[in-house]
């Protein structure tokens, strides 16, 4: 894969966040911030490493994410939250219920966080506010992050496009003729 295809795979995948935030599919652009971000952890990973692993995803959020500390959350919190909204479209997981991570609950649009936040305080619920907007834009400037980095380093664009070659890309439109 080229590298020219490694970042239109990337814009599509970020154009399709866009998209749901657009249209107000807050879930479906939640579960494509947290797939992406295990996409381009997988694609980061340590070098003879066969897949990525949790391990990977927190060490990519903690590298690309929460270095700026625009988000008021650690590296386990986020993959709880990965975790539930993948896989059971909630905010809670295995880890939030063995008090390994604190639970991620959203707010959108021209929400505030705030008041949500003095709401679960109110009750001494432990949970973290983010915004969902605000997740996606630290998301984009972690891409952004990741693959200007990665692209001044020749050794790791080289490990990284061996693997994202094996990602699904479109085909052009008379590929199926």
């Amino acid at each position: 894969m080229s590298t020219e295809a490694l970042f239109e795979n990337t814009t599509r995948h970020l154009n399709a966040i866009d998209l749901c935030i657009k249209n107000k599919l807050r879930m479906p652009a939640l579960i494509l911030v947290y797939s992406g971000i295990d996409i381009l952890a997988a694609l980061n990973r340590p070098e003879g490493k066969e897949e990525g692993t949790r391990k990977d995803f927190k060490d990519w959020c903690e590298k690309y994410m929460l270095s700026n500390q625009q988000l008021p959350c650690s590296s386990s919190d986020l993959y709880s939250a990965r975790c539930g909204v993948v896989h059971s479209y909630s905010s809670q997981s295995r880890l939030t219920r063995n008090k390994e991570a604190k639970e991620i609950v959203y707010s959108w649009g021209n929400q505030s966080p705030e008041p949500l936040k003095d709401i679960l305080n109110s009750i001494d619920y432990p949970a973290h506010v983010l915004h969902v907007e605000t997740l996606v834009d630290v998301f984009k400037a972690a891409v952004n992050d990741f693959l200007e980095e990665v692209g001044k380093d020749n050794s790791r664009i080289k490990l990284v496009l061996e693997r994202a070659a094996k990602l699904f890309k479109d085909q052009p439109k008379d590929y199926w003729r």
